[in-house]
């Protein structure tokens, strides 16, 4: 590509149909906002079969919200029809395609590229359920197969691309993802607390599912009564599937705890009251079987709160050395990690592993990730700008 030239980059845009934009949702934002400030590109979005103009993914970005998709979505073109107008505008066999979503098991367009986020549909699938499941991987090996770059967004993943489908190493590009966490919510939210003592309390962030693995942490408290003496553990996060929050409470004798307030399930959390759980929390514990990243963790990590994260597929990738490490099958490690935390908390040494944290969180960024995307659909080339 040569200065002043021009591409067409179709974009499948899946996840922004979501009401409330959280982990992919959030990713694929990012993406698009910088998409739409190409002066270069002529950009062709697909939502669910649907062709979605520059000005309302824009709006969608602007309300972080897929809300608005919905609304008298007659107005909305097919998007087979995209490759109608590329073809009479002459541009259809230059097009480029990128999938962040499921994409057709065949090849569209010149070159196409895909996000693979993680393959735990693959390789730990009682984490789902098992219609999504089906759903998910029925095709699989023929998506990977038809696109001509894969983005993994951890080490992890792309391991697990060459391990499960043979991936050759040239066709893979990993995009690890960024920290785009608003300290000014998180600022505002440390001054509410200011000087008021807070009761030290653990912070479980995440859906109630399997993968999730909040019965871990439940197994834990039933074994080591005496944590609740020192803390109070907090579960944020919508009910997903599997067993309730409650059903697990009850199999594991911590009625009492719930019932005392010393155990806590909020249900789903708005930002603002992420926010204000994330700096309130002594720790952040993170249980989970099966990542893709990990983004909860950087949340954490950018605004100085310390980590109790599985050492599980990526999470080491986020974490690094800024974290106390623990089996997810495991509640003696999981103790051991919380006790090496608490006598760190104890002695000071804590604040300069946040510190740290803080540091590392600040170095991971989108623009990197989306250079890493646009230098894969368009190798060899020197975009303007």
């Amino acid at each position: 590509m040569t200065a002043g030239s021009r591409a067409s980059l179709y974009v499948d845009i899946g996840p922004l149909r979501e009401t409330f934009y959280t982990g992919i949702p959030n990713v694929i934002a990012e993406i698009c906002q910088r998409l739409l400030q190409e002066g270069w590109l002529d950009l062709y979005f697909d939502l669910d079969g649907k062709w979605i103009d520059r000005a309302d993914v824009a709006a969608c970005l602007e309300a972080r919200s897929g809300a608005g998709l919905g609304t008298d979505a007659g107005r909305f073109r097919p998007a087979a029809e995209i490759r109608t107008a590329l073809a009479a505008s002459g541009a259809l066999d230059d097009t480029v395609a990128l999938y962040t979503d499921h994409r057709p098991p065949r090849k569209l367009f010149r070159r196409e590229g895909k996000l693979v986020y993680d393959l735990s549909m693959i390789l730990a699938p009682e984490c789902h359920p098992a219609t999504s499941v089906v759903m998910y991987t029925s095709d699989l090996d023929q998506q990977i197969a038809c696109s001509d770059v894969l983005f993994p967004i951890s080490q992890s993943t792309a391991r697990d691309l060459e391990w499960v489908y043979g991936v050759e190493p040239g066709r893979i590009r990993v995009a690890l993802l960024g920290n785009n966490v608003d300290l000014t919510l998180s600022n505002r939210m440390r001054a509410l607390i200011a000087d008021r003592p807070v009761e030290p309390f653990l912070l479980v962030l995440g859906s109630i599912e399997p993968r999730k693995n909040a019965a871990l942490v439940l197994e834990w408290l039933a074994q080591q009564p005496d944590v609740l003496d020192s803390v109070r553990v907090v579960f944020a996060g919508r009910q997903a599937w599997g067993d309730t929050f409650e059903t697990m409470v009850d199999r594991f004798g911590l009625r009492g705890a719930l019932d005392a307030g010393r155990i806590v399930f909020t249900g789903f959390v708005d930002e603002r009251l992420k926010a204000a759980l994330l700096v309130g929390a002594v720790a952040m514990l993170y249980p989970s079987m099966f990542e893709g990243f990990g983004l909860p963790l950087l949340e954490a990590m950018a605004v100085g709160t310390p980590v109790l994260s599985s050492v599980s597929t990526s999470m080491p990738e986020v974490v690094g050395g800024c974290g106390y490490y623990f089996d997810p099958e495991s509640v003696s490690s999981l103790h051991a990690a919380f006790r090496r935390l608490w006598a760190d908390r104890a002695s000071g040494a804590l604040q300069a592993l946040t510190e740290r944290a803080k540091q590392r969180a600040n170095g991971f960024s989108y623009d990197h990730t989306y250079r890493i995307i646009i230098e894969g659909l368009f190798p060899g080339t020197s975009p303007p700008g």
